[in-house]
């Protein structure tokens, strides 16, 4: 997967990548989406993408998308309204998000886990037909059952 730095993202990009990142780290546990560990860093990084100086306090805007996201289990489909982000600005908003959801659903520091939603995402951003072993190579250079194990340590 390599990037290219010049590249920009649309809205609906995004939230493909969100969705399907968010998915793969789901699949290696085993939760749900509906888990406020993941639908936190899908509304927040909507929430940072939309107000880059937002705060945490500003995602419980987002309680409505976060209910969709808990019955939908994907964030719906959003029309692209021109807008377009940088790859160091979605990475920037995709680990902001993840550091505001674990503080504030774990009280804690982003773990494993969240560490292979945000590694997830970026990398389907970058290929969409990404697969979780090209994630773990990737982005670990381990193999996928090494980083599947401690995404499971994580959840538990």
């Amino acid at each position: 997967m390599h990037t290219n730095p010049y590249a920009t993202f649309s809205l609906p990009e995004i939230v493909a990548a969100l969705n399907d990142g968010v998915g793969m780290a789901v699949g290696e546990t085993a939760l749900t989406i509906a888990e406020a560990r993941f639908t936190w860093p899908m509304a927040g990084t909507l929430l940072r993408l939309t107000d880059p100086e937002a705060t945490a306090a500003g995602i419980g805007q987002y309680d409505t998308l976060r209910a969709q996201i808990e019955t939908g289990y994907a964030i719906p489909e959003l029309p692209d309204d021109g807008r377009r982000w940088t790859r160091d600005q979605v990475s920037e908003a995709v680990n902001w998000a993840v550091d505001q959801g674990a503080n504030a659903v774990r009280g804690g520091c982003a773990d494993d886990l969240d560490n292979l939603l945000v590694n997830a995402v970026m990398s389907l951003l970058d290929d969409p037909h990404a697969e979780f072993e090209d994630v773990a190579v990737e982005n670990y250079g381990e193999e996928p059952e090494t980083v599947s194990r401690w995404a499971r340590d994580a959840a538990a």
